[in-house]
């Protein structure tokens, strides 16, 4: 069985600790020239969420992760290969209360990302439809969390159109 997905309202403290951490890793890389983005909904104000701050960080190749494995094992975060499977572009680390997807800057994976923070930033409608359906889906899938992430899909691909369009 899954651990449950737990949605919660919006923590105006979920920046902060980002930009702590942020700070420790850039600390561990020792290069200030590292992408590194908050990203998720606890990027996104007033958005509820499930409590885990997602983490973008931006390498030139992909290659380029393994020089970050010690890095970030430093800071207690476990690299998780098989997420490969499943997304064969991002490499994932992981650590209670965070997840890091490492991906190549001028990937799809990393323009999407910020394009969907950005646009439920800008667009209040947008991220309360957005937090309703979360909501529902978390009470629905409560212990089945690939449907819950599948079934946000089409309201995800929706706002990403707009970004097909803007280009």
């Amino acid at each position: 069985m899954d651990k449950p997905v737990k949605v919660v309202p919006y923590n105006p403290h979920w920046p902060e600790v980002f930009q702590k951490e942020c700070s420790k890793m850039r600390i561990e890389f020792g290069d200030e020239s590292i992408n590194i983005e908050h990203i998720g909904s606890t990027s996104i104000p007033y958005l509820c969420a499930k409590p885990i701050i997602d983490i973008m960080i931006g390498i030139e190749e992909i290659e380029d992760f393994e020089k970050l494995i010690k890095p970030l094992a430093a800071l207690g975060y476990k690299y998780q290969p098989e997420a490969e499977d499943t997304i064969p572009e991002r490499r994932y680390f992981d650590k209670p209360g965070f997840l890091i997807h490492m991906v190549e800057i001028n990937s799809d994976f990393w323009r999407t990302h910020i394009f969907f923070r950005e646009y439920l930033r800008n667009h209040p409608d947008v991220r309360d439809e957005y937090c309703k359906l979360k909501m529902d889906l978390a009470r629905k899938y409560q212990f089945q969390r690939k449907e819950y992430t599948k079934s946000k899909e089409p309201f995800i691909k929706r706002i990403l159109r707009k970004m097909e369009i803007r280009e």
